[in-house]
């Protein structure tokens, strides 16, 4: 069933199968600055599959042994996805865990390692860039060029919260 969201463009000119595995959700998030590359905050760039943010903010602090409080995240990204996303980890006066050990195949990937001098705050990423697989399309095909044009124009609403991410999501 669809969802009575409000609609930024109007009537839907069809449907489509959305997010029948990960790899058909794709959540990149940019910083829009560079680490530094010194600092006491070791800054993580980390892709995750079917694991929400928080389930992999723990991991970093079972690793690193630092509470989850010291631990900062831009946003939340979606479990039901594959998302790469910036996590910032205050290590003063700790030693550097190998951070490879966050890896599991399928599942977590380390992409990048650096450090800076401050820890990363909520909602400081330039932006999230998303890519969509849309399956078993059903539409008129002009209608629907001329809506995605739209969307490329315009943008879409950004939905935030329950009737985002959803229970655990």
């Amino acid at each position: 069933m669809t969802p009575h969201w409000p609609r930024a463009w109007g009537i839907v000119p069809g449907s489509a199968l959305i997010r029948s595995c990960p790899e058909d959700f794709i959540v990149r998030e940019q910083l829009g600055f560079d680490p530094s590359g010194d600092g006491e905050h070791a800054f993580l760039h980390l892709q995750k599959r079917n694991l929400n943010s928080m389930d992999l903010l723990q991991r970093v602090s079972e690793l690193s042994g630092v509470p989850p409080r010291d631990i900062g995240i831009s946003g939340l990204k979606d479990r039901n996805a594959v998302t790469c996303q910036w996590f910032s980890v205050g290590m003063a006066g700790r030693a550097e865990p190998d951070w490879r050990a966050l890896e599991s195949p399928g599942d977590v990937q380390v992409l990048a390692v650096g450090r800076h001098q401050r820890k990363l705050r909520r909602g400081v990423h330039r932006v999230n860039r998303f890519t969509l697989v849309l399956r078993e399309v059903s539409a008129d095909h002009a209608a629907l060029e001329q809506r995605l044009q739209l969307l490329r124009d315009e943008g879409v609403p950004n939905y935030f919260g329950e009737q985002r991410f959803g229970r655990g999501g």
